[in-house]
């Protein structure tokens, strides 16, 4: 963003510096240009007077002397011709060729040739001026024909022009800091913004703004700043609301399910009890899930302000373990869903992560897998060191998950339609998403390669 605002301040600033140089620069050079032209018009005024002596009388003695004095003031050859044509008198190494006769014989028809090109850095260094001599009548009795040394000029304008170029390259300079500086005033606040959004989507911390740059921008900073304010306010109060609203329920869920033990059991009642005390049970369940992610949640918010909730309360944040040690911890109940589990390597890795979470998070994957891949399915689980970090999956070859089933999954109390009537809170994945965030990882579910979930757990390399 800052290239594309810095680029059409610099291309403006470069087209009204030239704008603004080339006539001054032009200015110079006509100037110079008209000055060499009048200096030349008064030597030659000197030439011409001598020269009508010169022709009228018939001695050219005292021309010549006056010519070899010129050409050794003023360098310039200079040449004068009677009105045949033929030299009479020079100085210098002018000759009478081709380009001496044709300016020539334009002055003899009482018509100054006395115009100079525009004095310029690549200009030739000799242009040749024509006046006639007029004698009495008006008519022409020769011509002076005066080569007008221009390398000096040239170098005076080289010099102006440097200079001129000069000044317009500190003039895109300062124009360049000047852009520089109002740019990063005006973008300043909008880094900041995009830096404070980048934060918030990834549930980082963001950096509190300052209120800097233009006004309108100042005030969407402030504003920006009390929504964050307001949306993390609304996270705190919603997982706090649900972690006090999960313990408020423990205890009278504890009462009843006191009252329902002490109940005489009545042989004809028996199923309304074995169906009550079901449906406890889930309750309950459903409220210790509850409170399982609320302590979730409220460790991956703190994690994300950088308050390590574990450290203070003094648990693990790193384990080693292997693969098959954590497969062998819930072996026990995948044989009793009757599915097999892979889980034979025994390399061991340093996870950073508590082993509690840890042990939880594949209990909840495994279960998961249980409960809904089906009978007979294959359940892969591996633990390896990648190059960006350590990856841990758990796969399972079931044949019910449907492919759009993948985006909701991980959703709070989300189950798919086929799943509806068998026991689960819907909260387990989410749990899982948790506990990764509270331990600086992600959760990804995926079609597995095996056919059925993958969720791949991973931690980037530090």
């Amino acid at each position: 963003m800052k290239r594309r605002v810095l680029l059409p301040l610099l291309v403006f600033g470069l087209i009204a510096v030239i704008a603004v140089l080339i006539p001054v620069a032009q200015a110079i050079a006509d100037s110079r240009t008209q000055q060499v032209a009048l200096q030349r018009q008064a030597s030659l005024d000197q030439v011409v007077q001598r020269a009508r002596t010169a022709l009228v009388q018939g001695g050219t003695a005292s021309l010549q002397t006056y010519l070899d004095r010129f050409h050794a003031v003023y360098g310039e050859a200079v040449l004068v011709l009677d009105e045949s044509g033929d030299a009479v008198a020079s100085a210098g190494s002018l000759s009478p060729d081709l380009d001496v006769r044709s300016i020539a014989g334009a002055a003899s028809r009482a018509l100054p040739q006395v115009s100079l090109p525009r004095v310029t850095p690549w200009a030739p260094d000799t242009a040749l001026v024509a006046v006639p001599v007029i004698a009495a009548g008006d008519l022409s009795t020769g011509v002076v024909v005066l080569g007008v040394d221009l390398s000096r000029a040239k170098s005076d304008v080289l010099a102006a022009w440097s200079l001129i170029a000069l000044i317009g390259l500190l003039l895109l300079a300062a124009l360049m800091g000047a852009s520089l500086v109002w740019t990063r005033w005006i973008l300043r606040p909008v880094r900041a913004l995009d830096s404070a959004v980048a934060a918030l989507t990834a549930h980082r911390e963001p950096v509190p703004l300052r209120p800097t740059g233009p006004p309108e921008l100042r005030r969407l900073s402030r504003a920006f700043t009390t929504m964050t304010d307001e949306v993390e306010n609304t996270l705190e109060q919603q997982r706090g609301f649900v972690a006090d609203a999960s313990h408020q329920l423990r205890t009278p869920l504890a009462a009843i399910r006191l009252r329902i033990d002490s109940l005489p059991r009545d042989p004809d009642a028996a199923g309304d009890l074995a169906a009550v005390d079901h449906d406890l049970y889930r309750l309950e369940h459903t409220v210790e899930r509850m409170l399982t992610l609320a302590n979730a949640e409220h460790r991956a918010s703190a994690s994300r302000h950088g308050y390590d909730i574990g450290r203070d309360e003094g648990a693990e944040r790193t384990c080693r373990v292997s693969a098959s040690e954590l497969g062998d911890l819930h072996r026990w109940r995948l044989d009793e869903a009757g599915m097999m589990l892979e889980a034979a390597d025994e390399s061991v890795i340093e996870v950073p992560c508590g082993r509690a979470d840890l042990e939880e998070m594949v209990q909840v994957l495994i279960d998961n897998a249980a409960n809904y891949a089906g009978r007979g399915s294959r359940v892969r689980l591996t633990l390896r060191e990648e190059d960006d970090g350590i990856v841990l999956r758990v796969d399972d070859s079931g044949r019910q998950l449907a492919d759009a089933d993948l985006e909701s999954m991980g959703t709070r109390f989300w189950r798919a339609s086929v799943h509806r009537s068998r026991p689960g809170t819907g909260l387990g994945l989410a749990i899982v998403a948790e506990l990764m965030r509270a331990a600086g990882g992600t959760l990804r579910l995926e079609r597995s390669p095996l056919g059925g979930l993958g969720a791949r757990l991973s931690w980037s390399a530090p």
